[in-house]
């Protein structure tokens, strides 16, 4: 349940370059996949770009589809975005700090990072990169795939969502 990770997208101009958010709770592919698939279904409306813009616009406390613009925090400074999840924030001396930027990363350098997963978020395919804390990609998940996991392992599908890897690939 504490796993952090890293979700971001990388520029068609600068594709070395990880332009990512940090979320505190629940970053296991099992929680993550479909969660954003949800959020990219529900509150992008099936337009990656608008996911990734939804993503990079806070660091998280959690992602969640299901939070409402009425739910409270129980701590200061964290805000709900509707459709999106509970923002991250931090205070000093009881007073908000203004949120990070951007987290920018060469993906080469995630192991630099204390988390275990990263996802990559890929606008022109609809599609989630997973990779794991040292930058190794582990699988490529089609969002709409993900929106129904039970059906995708129904269809043979290993891990959370997606495509059954190539025979005698290693699961």
């Amino acid at each position: 349940m504490g796993t952090p990770c890293y979700i971001g997208a990388v520029s068609p101009h600068t594709p070395h370059l990880v332009h990512a958010r940090y979320v505190l709770f629940d970053g296991h592919p099992a929680v993550v996949l479909p969660t954003l698939a949800v959020i990219w279904s529900r509150h992008a409306h099936q337009d990656t770009a608008a996911l990734i813009t939804a993503i990079l616009a806070n660091d998280w406390e959690h992602l969640d589809p299901d939070i409402t613009a009425t739910t409270r925090s129980a701590f200061v400074g964290q805000q709900a975005v509707p459709g999106v999840g509970m923002t991250l924030a931090s205070t000093t001396n009881g007073a908000v700090d203004v949120p990070e930027p951007v987290t920018v990363f060469p993906l080469c350098h995630v192991g630099h990072l204390d988390v275990e997963w990263v996802y990559l978020i890929e606008a022109d395919t609809a599609t989630i990169g997973v990779h794991t804390s040292d930058g190794t990609r582990t699988g490529t998940y089609q969002l709409v795939a993900c929106l129904d996991p039970t059906a995708a392992r129904e269809r043979g599908a290993v891990g959370p969502c997606g495509p059954r890897p190539a025979a005698g690939a290693p699961r």
